[in-house]
């Protein structure tokens, strides 16, 4: 979605970002989700409801669960984006987290506390615990 935006408005997104980041609170608007559901592979039975994961609908970089697209075209989409900021002499990070069926299977309180548990604390914690509470879907 961001790379569709007109530049105009990115010193804008970037004051919401920065601003949620530095005070440790997720706006509302950004823990809304549209799920749908999708059969998790085609072999399976579309008539058992446990054949299905929910999907967030999200931007057409998204890679899981589209036809035609893998783990292998994330990276090769993301190796390109970083040699391209690489060569504009621009910094880059890059995280990844592969979770089998995280927000299915963990206990919010539980994430937080190992969290802390691991050094993470103040604001950082804080936006952790901020977009687990109150997210919503439809």
């Amino acid at each position: 979605m961001l790379q569709t935006i007109s530049p105009d408005f990115l010193p804008f997104i970037t004051t919401v970002i920065n601003g949620s980041l530095t005070s440790g609170h997720v706006p509302t608007a950004f823990k809304k989700a549209r799920v749908i559901p999708i059969l998790k592979k085609p072999a399976l039975d579309p008539s058992d409801i446990s054949n299905y994961r929910p999907n967030n609908l999200h931007d057409p970089n998204q890679s899981g669960f589209k036809a035609a697209h893998s783990t292998e075209t994330a990276l090769l989409a993301i190796t390109e984006k970083l040699h391209a900021a690489r060569s504009a002499k621009l910094s880059s990070a890059l995280i990844l987290l592969d979770l089998s069926a995280a927000f299915d299977t963990v206990n919010h309180k539980t994430l937080l506390s190992i969290l802390r548990s691991l050094g993470i604390c103040g604001t950082a914690w804080e936006y952790f615990a901020s977009y687990l509470d109150g997210r919503s879907y439809q």
